[in-house]
């Protein structure tokens, strides 16, 4: 009963509709790029240690496409490509999604919602690479401005939508702190 209590209280443009526009932006996004670079789809799983030598596009003075294979996490954290590894970081995004989509079920306005969405879509869309190919592709390369990480939409989704959760957190101890004063100077 518990779980469809949560489910009902998650609302159906935040809690699909979004992640999976997220999710369909990034999955056509990696497609579109291992077209550009002629790769199979699957390039990962066949050459996880593909660099950019090659493999890279001036797109503008900001960003650039660079084909990059990551077996870690969001801007190459925990890199490595052991089998073990790979289930058990799946395993974690996972079990962040459950834990994201229970925080959205009692989110209660619609910036934490967004943010939580974010979040979600962009899990989501890491984990489908990592559960076919045991890495993630990545492709945007800012490197020409000092931002020396490729990523996908998906590290972007989840990155703005963490900084989107700490700004509704600092907003609510704000919130919290300002209440309490004035119940204080009452």
């Amino acid at each position: 009963m518990a779980i469809r209590d949560t489910i009902r209280k998650i609302p159906v443009g935040y809690g699909l509709w979004l992640p999976a526009i997220i999710i369909g932006a990034d999955q056509l996004s990696k497609w579109g790029a291992t077209r550009l670079f002629d790769l199979p789809m699957n390039i990962c799983a066949i050459n996880p240690m593909i660099r950019t030598a090659g493999h890279h596009y001036e797109v503008s003075p900001i960003l650039d496409l660079s084909m990059l294979c990551n077996p870690g996490i969001s801007w190459g954290l925990m890199q490595g490509d052991s089998p073990i590894k790979r289930w058990a970081l799946l395993a974690v995004a996972v079990i962040m999604v459950i834990v994201l989509y229970n925080a959205m079920a009692s989110a209660r306005d619609w910036f934490s919602r967004l943010s939580l969405s974010l979040v979600i879509g962009g899990a989501i869309g890491n984990a489908i690479d990592r559960a076919l190919f045991g890495a993630v592709t990545d492709f945007l390369d800012a490197s020409d401005i000092g931002f020396y990480y490729v990523f996908n939409i998906a590290d972007a989704a989840i990155t703005v939508g963490i900084v989107g959760l700490v700004v509704t957190m600092l907003r609510d101890m704000l919130a919290e702190r300002r209440s309490a004063r004035q119940r204080a100077d009452k």
